[in-house]
C-alpha cells in the first residue's frame, strides 16, 4: 500500500468510526475519554465540540501532545494517531460542526459552556486485519500446530507520516502550503491569543500581531514579545520581534491579556505578504489561512 493509499485509509476509518477514545496527560498520568471526531479530510484537521468545564482544556494547555484511537470491529481495523490539541472559544466554527445530538449536553453553539478542539494529526499506526473473524481462527490455529506466524493479511502495521512538523509543503502550481506551526500562529492572530514558544533555545512569550511571508518568500510572523526570554535584553515593558516559523519550537496558545505595544512610525519590514493582521478586521474573516502566491495575501498597512 503506497503512502497516499495509507493516508486515505486512515481518513476513512476516522470517519467511517466516528467515535474515538482521546487520551491527555495530565499530573497524575493519562487519561482517556471517547468523544465524537468531526473530521476535516481536506484541512487535515479533525475537530470536537466540548465542553470547558472538562479538564481536557487545562490538561491540553499544559502538554499538546494527544493520542486518538479509533476501531473499526467489523473490518478488524485499529487505529492509533498522535497530534497536537488546540482548545478554541470559538462559536462561529462550534456552529460549522454542531450536530442535532449536540443539543441535548448544551444549549446551542454559542453556549458560553461550549469550546471545540481541534486536533492535527501528526502520525497514524494503522493495524487492518482481514475481515473474517474465520480466517483469523484458522491462521491461529495453523499456527500454533506448525510453529510459524499466523497470516493476517498484508499490510498489518502501517505507520503514516500525516503532517510535517515543520516547513510546508510544494504545491503542484509551484505556491506553497502553510506548515502546521504557521496555521497554529493563524489562530492565534485570528482568535487574538498568546502565544508560547522557543526560538534560538529561549523561551518566548508573545502577541502574534502580522503573520504571512517575508522578502525572501519565508513564512515569518510579527509579534510583541512581553515576557521570557531574548539573545538582547528585553526591554521592561516587552519589544517588537520579528520569527521565522522555521525556527519555532514547542508552540502552544493560551488564553490571556492583549500586549500591543506602542504604535510604529516607519512600515515594520517583517512581512512583505500580509495574511492575517489584528489591525485589519477583513483578514481575519478567512476560514483558513492564504498559501504563498495567493492572490488574496496584501502589502502591509501603512502606519498613521
Amino acid at each position: 500500500m503506497s503512502r497516499q493509499d495509507s493516508s486515505e485509509r486512515v481518513w476513512d476509518i476516522i470517519e467511517k468510526v466516528g467515535v474515538c477514545m482521546l487520551t491527555t496527560r495530565f499530573a497524575g498520568g493519562l487519561r482517556a475519554r471517547p468523544l465524537e471526531a468531526r473530521p476535516d479530510r481536506a484541512a487535515s484537521l479533525i475537530w470536537f465540540v466540548t465542553d470547558i468545564r472538562s479538564r481536557k482544556d487545562d490538561e491540553i494547555e499544559a502538554a499538546q501532545d494527544v493520542c486518538l484511537v479509533f476501531i473499526d470491529a467489523k473490518e478488524k481495523a485499529y487505529l492509533s494517531l498522535t497530534g497536537r490539541a488546540e482548545v478554541m472559544h470559538d462559536p462561529a466554527k462550534a456552529a460549522e460542526i454542531w450536530k442535532k445530538i449536540d443539543d441535548a449536553w448544551w444549549d446551542g453553539p454559542r453556549d458560553p459552556n461550549v469550546c471545540v478542539l481541534r486536533i492535527e494529526p501528526l502520525t497514524a499506526e494503522l493495524w487492518d486485519g482481514p475481515a473474517s473473524k474465520a480466517v483469523a481462527i484458522y491462521e491461529f490455529a495453523k499456527a500454533r500446530i506448525t510453529g510459524e506466524k499466523p497470516n493476517l493479511g498484508e499490510n498489518r502495521k502501517v505507520v503514516v507520516q500525516l503532517a510535517e512538523r515543520r516547513g510546508s509543503k510544494r504545491r503542484a502550481d509551484g505556491g506553497r502550503e502553510p506548515s502546521a506551526v504557521y496555521r497554529r500562529f493563524w489562530e492565534a492572530v485570528r482568535t487574538r491569543q498568546q502565544v508560547v514558544f522557543s526560538y534560538g533555545g529561549r523561551h518566548r512569550e508573545a502577541c502574534p500581531t502580522i503573520l504571512g511571508y517575508n522578502k525572501d518568500e519565508r513564512e515569518a510572523v510579527l509579534v510583541f514579545q512581553f515576557g521570557g526570554e531574548s539573545t538582547t535584553r528585553l526591554p521592561p515593558g516587552g519589544e517588537w520581534r520579528c520569527f521565522q516559523m522555521e525556527g519555532v519550537a514547542d508552540l502552544r496558545l493560551r488564553r490571556g491579556p492583549w500586549h500591543g505595544g506602542a504604535r510604529h512610525s516607519a512600515p515594520q519590514p517583517c512581512i512583505r505578504h500580509v495574511d492575517v493582521d489584528v489591525n485589519i478586521p477583513e483578514t481575519l474573516t478567512r476560514d483558513r489561512p492564504l498559501a504563498f502566491g495567493s492572490p488574496e495575501l496584501r502589502p502591509p498597512r501603512r502606519s498613521s
